[in-house]
């Protein structure tokens, strides 16, 4: 709801910014000239929302006031001008006689103060009091702590931790001790009335905690929110907390989630998207090509062995990135500073130049451009043994990117392999269309940044 109402403040500031400026320019704001501008800055405007999208504007913690928000709204109002130059000069030129040099310097101008107070509005709305919620966490875990850092650290999420019940008496870390904290379960109904809780989190499901459902029931009527520890925290962060997973959730969650109409939808995105950036990357491939065979010997391809949906075995294409015979010795973590890789290999991997040929995996239907990242089936027996539910992210086909890609950094250990397979199990719970294009959009902005060095 909060990037909703951010999203619609942006499209009002859009179209009054534009009216300001017509004002500003030509002294009055009538129909006519209204209308005359209409049309072509709508155009103008829907590529802006795109863009801003694209670089995470609507992500709620980027409201905040600091100076990485202020480089990156000059950064988008700099793209954003030469792309209205770009669209009135060559596609609203055919159908439109304005040039609006003057405009446009003006709009870009309102526009950026107008943003910069409504953001700075909007976060201060956000995190004030009277849109907070008061949240209680029932119960004592690793998780439940975790979550309590999260709300605590985080103001934007408009959370506020106010009361921790413990009611075995396990021991809390010193860095929550600014929270209250009450042992005694059965008083639960008076401490959230006296703390006026809006949000109560239980660590464990109620209908499998009868002791907790008892007093949770018991404060029924007060109106409050009440969530399991899992569906909070993939809530607020996107993940989910394996460690507090069971069976059951896999069978309420997962089962029913390949149906055929998304399976159709999503396979016609994929060759879409795959024939449109494997004909864009053509431009490409010679100047790579060339590259990799000067550095050093061996093929141009590599093929390696992953594991994909199913647990079915197939071949992956990258463009070499390693030395010739680099893993002589059997199958080996990618380490950081690896002297296996090559010099051009470094920077295709940085900016993921070398799974370019991974398009043609896409178009046999071998991976999804949007899923998991396919690992290999060394990696995967490993990797089954050391974290819980690790083959349940074979329950989808691989993808070129991801949710784990997209919002973790590039990691070769167990325990980046634990963290990345919360965000994919997030994705394989919520998939959709919607959630596939948003993470395509955001692989872009990605890449972008990768390439200018941010």
């Amino acid at each position: 709801m909060r990037k909703l109402v951010l999203f619609i403040g942006d499209v009002v500031l859009l179209y009054a910014s534009l009216a300001a400026t017509l004002w500003l320019r030509y002294g009055h704001l009538d129909s006519e000239l209204w209308q005359e501008h209409l049309g072509p800055f709508s155009l103008v405007f829907a590529i802006w929302i795109i863009v801003f999208f694209i670089n995470r504007l609507y992500e709620i913690k980027k409201t905040k006031e600091d100076f990485k928000f202020y480089g990156q709204l000059i950064q988008n109002l700099v793209i954003n001008g030469v792309l209205a130059v770009l669209i009135f000069y060559i596609i609203a030129g055919r159908f439109s006689d304005i040039r609006p040099q003057t405009i446009l310097v003006i709009l870009l101008l309102v526009f950026a103060v107008l943003f910069l107070l409504w953001r700075k509005i909007f976060y201060q709305i956000i995190s004030g009091k009277a849109l907070q919620n008061n949240l209680a966490i029932v119960g004592i875990s690793p998780e439940s702590l975790l979550l309590a850092e999260e709300v605590i650290t985080k103001p934007e999420l408009s959370y506020k931790l106010q009361l921790i019940v413990n009611p075995d008496s396990s021991e809390i870390p010193e860095k929550f001790h600014i929270v209250p904290v009450e042992k005694d379960i059965s008083n639960l109904k008076n401490q959230l009335l006296k703390n006026k809780i809006n949000t109560v989190v239980a660590v464990n499901n109620p209908k499998y905690s009868p002791e907790v459902a008892r007093y949770l029931f018991e404060s029924i009527e007060l109106k409050i929110q009440y969530f399991n520890l899992t569906d909070f925290y993939e809530k607020i962060t996107g993940k989910i907390p394996i460690t507090a997973l069971e069976r059951n959730w896999f069978l309420e969650n997962i089962s029913q989630k390949n149906n055929q109409l998304f399976a159709t939808a999503k396979r016609i995105i994929d060759i879409l998207f795959a024939v449109l950036f494997g004909l864009m990357s053509l431009i490409l491939i010679p100047f790579i090509a060339l590259l990799i065979k000067l550095e050093s010997k061996g093929p141009l391809i590599y093929k390696q062995t992953r594991i994909g949906l199913n647990n079915k075995i197939f071949t992956v294409y990258k463009f070499r990135s390693m030395v010739q015979n680099a893993e002589k010795d059997g199958a080996q973590w990618a380490q950081k500073n690896d002297t296996r890789i090559t010099k051009i290999g470094k920077f295709m991997r940085k900016t993921r130049l070398d799974e370019i040929p991974q398009f043609w995996n896409i178009i046999i239907g071998n991976m999804s451009f949007v899923g998991p990242r396919p690992e290999r089936p060394e990696f995967v027996d490993q990797l089954k043994e050391e974290v819980p539910y690790y083959n349940e992210r074979h329950l989808v086909k691989p993808g070129l990117s991801g949710w784990a890609q997209i919002n973790y950094p590039y990691g070769a250990s167990i325990e980046d392999a634990k963290q990345k397979l919360q965000y994919d199990l997030f994705y394989i719970k919520n998939q959709s269309i919607a959630l596939d294009i948003s993470i395509i959009l955001k692989t872009i902005n990605t890449l972008f940044n990768i390439t200018l060095g941010r």
